[in-house]
């Protein structure tokens, strides 16, 4: 049995679809490669997409359709076309900073190498500023991640100094996104371990890491400097702490040089403090008991949260030095927060102990201000004869300074250090006489001087 042939009409009707069906697809296709239904898909259909992203920059900043071809062309003789000296200039004029650096990124994405070296040569020859260098940086990475060594060959040669270090910090940049070890290995060669290659291998070292944590500390083991390893080793762990939890971070403080964990196992848990300061102070104290230093900021953190908790573990968990600077600590963050009188009920409730001497002269200067008195009694309790000393004339100074006829009647009772009272006070015959008989003494004198003076008036004169 023979198929039905299909009618004129239902042949028309196939026909209309199929084209709409084109159509359809003609405008999907226009709007996948940022053109218009009737531009020209011979001619822009094949673009990469950084090359569309090159063309929609050109076109968005010198108001014309990208000219391509021309930017493209392999035997163009002019170095930089007219249309990108123009988005070039205009890129140069936005006010916005990440305007610039998106319309930057754009055009040296789609541009040939060529291109973006001649880019490089006509910025260059702009007077330096913000904008400028922000967009010179830019094309000097982004060449450097394709040919680190004639991008390098290219910044070391420039005269100006200034322009010589913003071009070579833009190449190291870029350089080490694709060879790392290149990069490194000319920092450390041209720079050795001063403060110009210190700045150099930060620059590598914030690239690798947060993407390539490895290669970074292995890097570091290079170093022969212990004090240098240290530092770059810190570098590293912040670019790791800018995308992990601290607790996290953790893990990797095995691959530190040995010389600067206990300094980057200080500085992880300074940032672990600030959500857990107290475990991060047990963990750094359990893990490295000498770090003291940094244990002081963590232990701020936790006087920040908890100031009477902070000071009673570290009461309970230290002695001697160590004990005395981390409760320096926690009594200027006390007092900073709740004033005077909750570091003042803490202290009663201890006895006299050397390592108390540093919150005691926090507390006893805090208190200058308000009660001077109650100030020189706090005073008397430090431990040290020579700090309780100094601590006394500092507070008896001020009291008279600020309030001179009560600070002469009641220093001569409150002082009790020698030195203090020598200071203060003057002549041994005077600083003995209670406030009465000074008061005496002073109108007895007066008196005595005006006999001398009516004796001599009635003298007759010779």
């Amino acid at each position: 049995m023979k198929p039905k042939n299909l009618s004129p009409v239902a042949l028309g009707l196939a026909w209309m679809a199929s084209l709409g069906v084109v159509f359809v697809l003609g405008i999907l296709s226009a709007f996948t490669f940022h053109l218009g239904p009737g531009a020209g898909a011979d001619e822009q259909g094949d673009l990469t997409l950084a090359e569309r992203d090159l063309a929609l920059t050109l076109e968005r900043y010198t108001g014309q359709p990208a000219d391509l071809a021309r930017i493209k062309a392999v035997g163009a003789h002019e170095a930089v076309p007219p249309q990108l000296e123009q988005a070039l200039r205009a890129i140069l004029r936005e006010p916005d900073r990440e305007e610039r650096h998106m319309a930057a990124t754009r055009l040296v994405r789609g541009l040939p190498a060529r291109r973006t070296v001649a880019a490089i040569r006509f910025l260059q020859e702009i007077p330096g500023g913000p904008a400028r260098d922000q967009l010179w940086g830019r094309f000097l990475e982004a060449w450097a991640e394709q040919d680190g060594r004639s991008a390098i060959a290219l910044a070391t040669a420039i005269p100006d100094l200034r322009e010589r270090q913003l071009a070579t910090q833009e190449v190291l940049r870029g350089w080490s996104k694709r060879q790392p070890s290149e990069a490194w290995n000319w920092a450390v060669e041209h720079g050795g371990t001063t403060r110009r290659a210190e700045r150099w291998l930060e620059i590598i070292l914030s690239n690798l890491g947060a993407a390539n944590r490895e290669t970074a500390f292995a890097l570091i083991g290079r170093l022969p400097d212990r004090g240098f390893q240290a530092r770059m080793a810190l570098v590293v762990m912040d670019q790791i702490l800018q995308v992990e939890a601290p607790r996290e971070a953790l893990k990797w403080l095995g691959e530190a040089p040995a010389a600067g964990k206990p300094e980057v196992a200080a500085y992880v848990a300074e940032a672990w403090a600030m959500l857990e300061p107290e475990a991060a102070a047990r963990w750094l104290r359990e893990s490295f008991p000498r770090e003291i230093e940094g244990l002081a900021r963590v232990v701020g953190e936790w006087a920040y949260a908890n100031p009477a908790e902070a000071a009673d573990w570290v009461w309970e968990s230290f002695s001697g030095a160590a004990r005395r600077e981390l409760l320096n600590t926690v009594a200027a963050e006390w007092l900073a927060q709740s004033g005077p009188a909750p570091l003042a009920e803490w202290l009663n409730a201890r006895g006299p102990d050397s390592s108390l001497d540093g919150a005691i002269e926090a507390l006893a200067l805090a208190t200058a201000q308000m009660d001077p008195a109650t100030a020189l009694i706090w005073a008397q309790s430090v431990v040290d004869p020579d700090a309780r000393g100094m601590l006394e004339i500092l507070i008896g100074r001020a009291w008279l300074r600020a309030e001179p006829a009560s600070a002469g009647q009641s220093l001569p009772v409150l002082l009790a250090s020698e030195s203090a009272r020598a200071v203060l006070l003057g002549p041994e015959v005077f600083e003995e006489l209670p406030p009465a008989h000074e008061a005496a003494f002073d109108e007895e004198s007066l008196l005595l001087e005006d006999d001398l003076d009516d004796e001599e008036e009635d003298e007759p004169a010779q």
